[in-house]
């Protein structure tokens, strides 16, 4: 059932007028939490089955009383929403639909991601590029804080070439995409996580998260975190300006930076340790249950 009011009466020709029911397709550039990695695993070996049907910014699998999403939200406004993904999948996949991000993605890998997705909604039959309002999200940085930064002779310098892949992928879409809302979401502080994941976690995190993210919790370059965690928040610091750059800011095509998660902390038990049921199998990844704690916390 949609919701009343929830969409205007005539397509809307400003971005500045859109109600959340005149959003007619949604898609998503990101890396593995973007594509659902281990949301539902029980082994760490589940890690590698992306759950994009209940990403958090590009799922759309069941409804949102069962799985908390931008997209099961949308389509209580519109239920014709276009794009968001079906279920488990790879991109290669029908089901992955416009949500293209990959898991291991880093920030070099967007501008690549945002050509498939232009070319994704230009082929798609029901798409209309013209006349249909489109809400595209994206975030990345992870992956580049985790197992690059450490492994770069000058990791400052991983902020310019961001910047250079953050513009390039913006103008890609704003010069193929009409009618296009982009919500620029900056990643959560790496370090602030880290310092979070304190002692009695199974044995299998230690293992899983210095595997993952060992640039930022493994002690060989626990020197070196100072310097990291000042590199991640300009990182962050550059996405929320990007996105008010007059350029990416018309009638037609706008980008708003969502600095919601920027300041995310890990919740903790009772006892004051990092209660896992928030993390996946790995003790990194998400599980379905942080979807729905992300939403009550934004701001």
């Amino acid at each position: 059932m949609m919701i009343r009011m929830g969409r205007s009466s005539e397509v809307p020709d400003s971005v500045h007028k859109l109600r959340p029911g005149d959003i007619d397709v949604i898609g998503a550039i990101g890396d593995s939490v973007t594509a659902g990695a281990g949301v539902f695993a029980t082994s760490v070996f589940h890690i590698l089955v992306d759950n994009r049907g209940v990403s958090a910014t590009g799922g759309g699998q069941g409804t949102w009383r069962q799985y908390l999403t931008v997209p099961n939200i949308l389509k209580e406004y519109n239920p014709n929403l276009i794009g968001y993904a079906l279920g488990d999948s790879t991109v290669p996949n029908e089901a992955s639909q416009l949500n293209v991000a990959e898991t291991g993605a880093f920030s070099e890998d967007m501008p690549y991601m945002a050509e498939v997705l232009v070319t994704r909604i230009k082929r798609h039959p029901k798409i209309d590029l013209q006349k249909h309002w489109k809400f595209i999200t994206i975030m990345i940085g992870g992956n580049d804080f985790c197992t690059d930064i450490c492994w770069v002779s000058s990791p400052w310098t991983i902020l310019e070439k961001h910047k250079e892949h953050m513009l390039q992928v913006l103008r890609t879409l704003r010069d193929n995409l009409p009618r296009t809302f982009v919500a620029l979401i900056a990643p959560p502080h790496l370090g602030v996580l880290a310092d979070s994941y304190k002692e009695r976690l199974p044995l299998i995190c230690y293992f899983t998260q210095n595997i993952e993210c060992g640039c930022m919790v493994g002690l060989a370059y626990k020197r070196f975190r100072p310097m990291y965690d000042d590199i991640i928040r300009r990182w962050q610091e550059i996405d929320m300006e990007i996105a008010t750059y007059p350029e990416f800011q018309r009638d037609d095509f706008v980008v708003v930076a969502q600095p919601f998660l920027m300041d995310l902390t890990v919740p903790l038990t009772s006892n004051g340790y990092f209660d896992t049921t928030y993390a996946s199998a790995d003790c990194f990844h998400s599980s379905q249950k942080t979807n729905a704690w992300c939403k009550s916390h934004k701001t």
